[in-house]
C-alpha cells in the first residue's frame, strides 16, 4: 500500500501529464539554493534567449530574456536575477489545453462557488441551493482541515512546472478542488434527481469534475495521489452529508434557534480550525465558505420567519412562461444580483476590516503592511473577522436582499417563495 501511495505521489507523473498536454520545460536555472523557484514562460523560439559570458550551466542568462511572462500571464521584469530567484523556463505548445485548464482552476475559486450557489437560488430551486450549500460547507471544511493535519507538500518545482501560485502556500493532500468538483455537481444531481432537467446537471457536472481534476495536474499544483484522495474522501463524505442536508434543512429553516446554533458552530469551527505549525491561506479560504453559508442560511431563515417563504397553496399549479422570457428573466436576475453582491462586498469588506481593527485597538495601515504569521494574532483575527462578516453579508444578499429586489423590479422567480 505504501508503495502505491509513493508511486502516485511521484512528481514525474505530473511532469509527464504536463508534457503530454503541451507544457514544455526548457531549462532549470538555479541562482541561489536559499531562494524559491518561479516558473517563467518563454514566448517565441528558444533560440531567442540571449547568452553571454556570464551564462549559467544551462546556457541561459536569467536577466536577459525577451518577451517572457510568468504562469499568471503577468510580464516579468528583468530584475529576476537581482532577486536571486531560481527559475524554471517553459513554453506552452498547446494554447487550447492551457486555457481550458485555466478555466478549470477558476471553477475552484470562491467567486465561482458564490456564483453557483447564487444561480441555484435565483434560477433553479431555493431548497436545492440550501442543501447543496450545506454539503459544500461540510466537505470544504473537512478537506481544508485535513490539509493542515496531514501536511503533505505539493509536488516540488522542479521537476514540476508550477503554473499557478494562488494556493501554493497551502498543503496538497487532499485536493479540495477535486473534492468540491465531485461533491457540488453530485449533490445537485441527487437533489434534482426527479426533475426533467437532471440530465443537464449530469452533463455539466461530468465536464466540471474532469476538467477541474485534470487542471490540478496540468498546473503542477497536486500529485495524482492528492486528486484521487480528494475524490475518495468526497465520495465517502457524501454518504453522510447528503442525508444530513436532507433532514437537517427543515430544522435550519423553521426553528427559532437555527441562527444561534449556526452562528455558534460557525464561530467555533473557525476558532478551533485544525491549523498547522505555520500559517497557510487554508484557514482564511475556509472562513469564506463558512461565512457565506451562515449568511445564506440566515437569509432563508428570515424569509420563512417573516412569512415571505411559505408552502405552496397548490403545488400542482405552475405558471409556465415562454422559454425566451424565462431566459431573459434569468439573465436579468444574474446581472442584477451580481451587481448587488459586488456593491455589498465593496461596502462591507473595508467597514468590517475597520471594525475589526477598532475592536482590537490596532492601526489599519500598520496591520495591512504586516505579513501573516501565527504569532501575529491581531492580524489573523482581523483578517478572519473581515472575511466571515463580508461573506456572511454576501450570502445574506443572495437569499434575502436580491430576491426582494427582483420582486420589486418585476423579474423575480415566483416559485422561489414557496420552495421549502
Amino acid at each position: 500500500m505504501r508503495n502505491i501511495v509513493s508511486t502516485l505521489q511521484d512528481p514525474s507523473l505530473v511532469c509527464r501529464f504536463q508534457s503530454y498536454f503541451g507544457v514544455i520545460k526548457l531549462a532549470e536555472v538555479e541562482n541561489d539554493k536559499k531562494y524559491s523557484w518561479v516558473a517563467t514562460e518563454v514566448k517565441g523560439k528558444y533560440a531567442e534567449i540571449e547568452k553571454d559570458s556570464t551564462e549559467n550551466h544551462n546556457g541561459i542568462r536569467s536577466s536577459k530574456i525577451k518577451d517572457v511572462s510568468n504562469g499568471n500571464g503577468h510580464v516579468c521584469t528583468e530584475d529576476t536575477k537581482e532577486k536571486n530567484q531560481n527559475i524554471v523556463y517553459y513554453r506552452i505548445s498547446n494554447k487550447f489545453w492551457y486555457h481550458l485548464f485555466l478555466l478549470g482552476s477558476l471553477l475552484g475559486h470562491e467567486a465561482w462557488y458564490a456564483f453557483v450557489y447564487s444561480f441555484l437560488f435565483w434560477n433553479v430551486d431555493g431548497s436545492v441551493g440550501r442543501r447543496v450549500m450545506l454539503v459544500g460547507n461540510f466537505l470544504f471544511y473537512i478537506g481544508q482541515g485535513l490539509k493542515d493535519v496531514i501536511r503533505w507538500p505539493r509536488p516540488p518545482m522542479p521537476p514540476v512546472v508550477r503554473l499557478e501560485q494562488r494556493w501554493a502556500a497551502e498543503y496538497g493532500m487532499p485536493s479540495t478542488h477535486a473534492m468540491m468538483a465531485l461533491s457540488l455537481p453530485m449533490s445537485v444531481i441527487i437533489f434534482t434527481i426527479n426533475t426533467p432537467y437532471v440530465w443537464v446537471w449530469v452533463t455539466i457536472g461530468s465536464f466540471w469534475c474532469v476538467v477541474v481534476c485534470c487542471c490540478r495536474l496540468y498546473l503542477g499544483m497536486h500529485s495524482v495521489a492528492d486528486v484521487l484522495a480528494g475524490l475518495g474522501v468526497a465520495a465517502f463524505l457524501l454518504l453522510f452529508t447528503i442525508p444530513i442536508a436532507e433532514y437537517g434543512d427543515y430544522f435550519l429553516l423553521t426553528s427559532p434557534l437555527a441562527p444561534i446554533v449556526t452562528l455558534i458552530l460557525s464561530v467555533l469551527s473557525i476558532i478551533y480550525y485544525p491549523g498547522s505549525y505555520k500559517w497557510t491561506p487554508a484557514r482564511g479560504e475556509t472562513t469564506y465558505i463558512i461565512g457565506g453559508y451562515f449568511g445564506t442560511q440566515l437569509g432563508c431563515w428570515l424569509n420563512y420567519q417573516l412569512g415571505i417563504l411559505h408552502p405552496a397553496s397548490d403545488p400542482s399549479h405552475v405558471i409556465l412562461q415562454p422559454l425566451l422570457l424565462q431566459f431573459l428573466l434569468s439573465l436579468a436576475r444574474v446581472v442584477l444580483g451580481l451587481l448587488l453582491i459586488g456593491c455589498i462586498r465593496a461596502v462591507v469588506k473595508p467597514v468590517s476590516f475597520q471594525i475589526g481593527c477598532f475592536l482590537l485597538r490596532t492601526d489599519k495601515q500598520t496591520l495591512q503592511q504586516q505579513e501573516f504569521h501565527l504569532k501575529n494574532k491581531k492580524k489573523l483575527v482581523v483578517d478572519l473577522f473581515c472575511k466571515f462578516v463580508t461573506f456572511s453579508a454576501i450570502g445574506f444578499g443572495i437569499t434575502f436582499v436580491s430576491p426582494l429586489v427582483f420582486q420589486l423590479l418585476g423579474c423575480d422567480r415566483t416559485s422561489y417563495w414557496t420552495e421549502i
